[in-house]
Formats: structure tokens, C-alpha cells, sequence
């Protein structure tokens, strides 16, 4: 299963009249009001990339927040052999990085574009300025980060403490959420970067997979995967049998 992001296709048309309900997806712990979302998206630069494309790297200085808020990203950094290694996937409407710029240096990881994606870059200068007058919109971002720290933590533990059968099933309920219920999920990254995000190998994976399938939990063809028992996957999930 060697997939592959589609390198050519268009990119997405950027939207900044829907910038601020995709701030509000980002921003959705603290719940800003509209005026103060409207504030924020003018800071925002829209940036336009293809599959395989670099947004930032992690030798670069960290000077702004990024926002996606079409398509997907991947997080990670290259080996010493060159060999990109994922730690994560970004979906629409989240955060790609809002930690990095207040650290100053350089950036925690690099970002690359798994399909073509449309982001906004928010300098630090101009989200400051904004912070400044609407001090609300500060204690918004800082449960964004607060949010995706308690994630990573439960990343870490799920790691320790669950089976690749158990992360396997929960990285397929992120993917489903994602994306529509009723449609296929479309793997777009190689098996060996998915298995990588999973802490496991990509025959491990494969095998994981298989045993989904023949649980009828799953139906795969190709790059897609249909979910036939998502109440089976959930279950899994929490270390459940289906």
C-alpha cells in the first residue's frame, strides 16, 4: 500500500470571508465573540500550497501562528538520512503551530503539505497588537495550547498503555471526524507514515488493518477505507472487545 498525495492537483481557492469561522473551529475553547474574530483574521496572510510543499521549517525562526484552514498537513522533521518522519497529522480548521512564535527561535517542528492546502499565517507583531485590544481572544489562544498540550500528553500514554489494535482503531475515529460519515476514508500518506505516527511498523499496520477487515469493523479498497461499525471502533478504542 504505497500511497502517495495527489502532486498535481489544484490548489484550493483561498477564503478569507470564512477565515473567522474557521478561527472560531481554532479558537473553540474560549469562544470568542465575532468582532474579536473579524480583528484576528485581518492579521492573517493567506498561503497557498501544493502536495509535497514545504509551509515552514524547523531550521527557520518561528514569527508567526499558523492556521489551516483547507486540507491537511503533516508535522514532523527529517532524519539525518533526509527520510521525513511524522509525529502527527493537522486537519482543517486547526492549528498547524501556536506555540512556536511566543518561544521565539525556531519553529518545534517543520510542516509540509500532505494535499495541496490553503493556510493563513498570522505574524506575531500583528496577533500582539490585536491581543492587546481584545485581551479575550489571548486567554482563547492559550486554552487552544492548554488543549493540545492534554493531547499530546494522551498521545504519549496511548503509546505506553494501549495495543496497535487500540491506536489503530482511535487514529481511524480522528480520521472519521474529518471527514464526511458517510464517505470513504482517503489515505493519502505512505503506510510507513501512518505506522510512524502510531509508534509501530508499517507491516504491523498492514496487519492491523487486515484484522479490522476480517472483524468487519472496516472495508478497505486501495488508499480507502470505509467504516462499517463505528460504535465497534470506538470500542476498540478504549481497549474494548468489538
Amino acid at each position: 500500500m504505497n500511497i502517495a498525495s495527489p502532486h498535481f492537483a489544484p490548489l484550493p481557492a483561498a477564503e478569507p470571508e470564512r477565515l473567522p469561522e474557521t478561527l472560531q473551529r481554532a479558537l473553540a475553547p474560549g469562544r470568542p465573540d465575532d468582532q474579536a474574530l473579524q480583528l484576528l483574521a485581518h492579521a492573517g496572510i493567506a498561503r497557498l500550497r501544493p502536495a509535497r510543499a514545504l509551509l515552514f521549517d524547523d531550521s527557520d525562526g518561528a514569527s508567526a501562528l499558523w492556521l489551516l484552514q483547507r486540507g491537511t498537513v503533516s508535522i514532523g522533521c527529517h532524519d539525518g538520512q533526509g527520510h521525513w518522519r511524522p509525529s502527527h497529522s493537522v486537519h482543517a480548521g486547526a492549528w498547524i503551530d501556536a506555540e512556536s512564535a511566543w518561544l521565539g527561535g525556531r519553529y518545534l517542528e517543520s510542516a509540509i503539505a500532505e494535499t495541496p492546502v490553503c493556510a493563513y499565517e498570522f505574524p506575531i507583531g500583528a496577533v500582539e497588537t490585536v491581543l492587546r485590544d481584545r485581551p479575550e481572544l489571548a486567554r482563547s489562544l492559550l486554552a487552544s495550547v492548554a488543549q493540545r498540550a492534554r493531547r499530546i500528553a494522551g498521545d504519549a500514554h496511548d503509546l505506553l498503555a494501549k495495543s496497535v489494535l487500540a491506536r489503530c482503531a482511535g487514529w481511524l475515529v480522528e480520521e472519521l471526524q474529518c471527514s464526511d460519515p458517510a464517505a470513504a476514508i482517503v489515505l493519502r500518506q505512505q503506510k510507513r507514515s501512518i505506522a510512524a505516527q502510531l509508534g509501530t511498523s508499517p507491516e504491523t499496520f498492514s496487519r492491523t488493518l487486515r484484522q479490522l477487515r476480517e472483524m468487519r469493523v472496516i472495508e478497505m479498497e486501495h488508499n480507502r477505507i470505509r467504516v462499517r461499525d463505528a460504535q465497534a471502533l470506538r470500542r476498540l478504542t478504549a481497549g474494548s472487545p468489538s
